[in-house]
């Protein structure tokens, strides 16, 4: 299976069949829209859309059952997986040092640490 790119079409369109489940082409048309760009203010036509679907088809995104179309099981489990918020992994603190704390020989201030008071 090979996902499509991120902010594409076809993840637009996989995304609307993840919240919807199966559906044909125009149940789709109506749940993602026909993509109008700043070019194409009406959006693409039919027979591009018939051709992203065929694509996510070919690619093992989506599987055609006669004139509906459905996620495939791996596209269900990876949009499932970006669904999910991330888990919490163990969260370490900065190490913070403070200087004016330190150990200091003598001579040494906070101020001046290499200068040498005599």
């Amino acid at each position: 299976m090979r996902f499509p790119e991120k902010n594409s079409r076809g993840e637009q369109i996989l995304k609307a069949f993840h919240q919807r489940g199966p559906m044909t082409i125009h149940q789709g048309i109506e749940q993602h829209g026909e993509f109008p760009t700043s070019r194409v203010p009406a959006g693409i036509d039919h027979n591009k859309m018939v051709e992203l679907y065929c694509e996510l088809v070919d690619r093992a995104c989506l599987v055609r059952e006669s004139i509906l179309y459905r996620l495939s099981v791996r596209a269900q489990h990876h949009l499932d997986t970006l669904a999910r918020p991330p888990e919490p992994g163990q969260i370490v603190p900065p190490r913070v040092r403070n200087f004016l704390d330190k150990v200091m020989s003598f001579g040494n201030s906070p101020f001046s640490p290499n200068c040498l008071s005599l």
